[in-house]
């Protein structure tokens, strides 16, 4: 026991004494790693905030690391390394492209792009397109996409079916941006503005169809009324012929004769005008 106490006691006897003679160099490596963290501080401590990802690039250990993909929170990395950090919430940008319809009649459309960066494909983006993926891909793929939809469309044609035109251009803009490891959320066209000229005449033809269908609506309603008579001067007719072939003579008499009963019957009458005639029957009149 006392040869061990001895032996620790000798080892820090000469520890101390080495610190003593060294001190100046050990001060200086101290300062020395101090001004190395607090200068690479930033290339070793990474943050990551809320709604990013980051992709590491290892320089000694095999370049973009494929399979790994950094969180939220804090990390530290090699200051040789590198963390490339990607905002993966939806984002969009604006846009305005002069495209040609089928006519060769130039089309200028104001469209927004909305996207989103997928976190499973995000280490594939950045090794195979990059940072810069919304000029390099978001960008020329949408526009691509809408030259080749509206060039399959004349101009009015464009005026009326926008609503297909959209669907069609983000269903085809999808695709494409999942070759491209990108989500594509939506394209959404604010705008179609036609030559002047054009989009004129267009009005002009949409106003003479909606004249037209009035006027065809119109000659229907007319059509209708014209039947409706027509039935109703039909049934009159019927009506007429049927009471003229049930009023022979002999009905006829009868009715005269009950007119006569009841008006001798009333209490008021007073002067009575006798018929002429084989079946003239009298007529009872008066008031008081």
């Amino acid at each position: 026991m006392k040869t061990i106490r001895e032996w620790a006691t000798a080892r820090y006897r000469r520890g101390k004494a080495f610190v003593r003679r060294q001190a100046p160099y050990l001060i200086l490596l101290f300062f020395l790693l101090g001004m190395f963290v607090i200068f690479f501080f930033d290339r070793i401590v990474i943050s990551i905030h809320p709604g990013e990802l980051g992709v590491l690039w290892r320089r000694l250990g095999g370049g973009t690391q494929i399979d790994t993909v950094y969180r939220e929170g804090l990390h530290l990395i090699l200051p040789i390394n590198e963390m490339y950090i990607y905002n993966v919430r939806k984002q969009q940008f604006p846009d305005t492209l002069d495209v040609l319809t089928v006519d060769g009649l130039t089309v200028r459309v104001r469209y927004s792009t909305r996207y989103y960066i997928d976190k499973d494909t995000l280490p594939l983006l950045h090794q195979r397109v990059g940072p810069d993926f919304v000029n390099v891909v978001v960008r020329p793929e949408v526009r691509s996409v809408m030259r080749i939809v509206f060039g399959q469309y004349k101009p009015e044609e464009i005026y009326t079916t926008q609503k297909a035109i959209q669907e069609r251009v983000s269903m085809l803009s999808k695709t494409r941006m999942e070759a491209r490891f990108l989500a594509l959320d939506d394209v959404l066209i604010e705008s179609i503005t036609l030559p002047t000229r054009i989009s004129e005449a267009i009005e002009v033809k949409m106003a003479q169809q909606q004249l037209d269908g009035e006027y065809v609506y119109r000659i229907s309603i007319a059509a209708k009324e014209a039947d409706r008579k027509r039935i109703e001067s039909e049934g009159i007719r019927v009506y007429n012929d049927t009471i003229n072939s049930s009023l022979t003579p002999s009905v006829l008499s009868w009715y005269g004769i009950q007119a006569t009963m009841d008006l001798a019957k009333s209490p008021n009458a007073k002067v009575v005008v006798v018929g002429s005639g084989k079946n003239g029957l009298p007529l009872i009149l008066g008031k008081d």
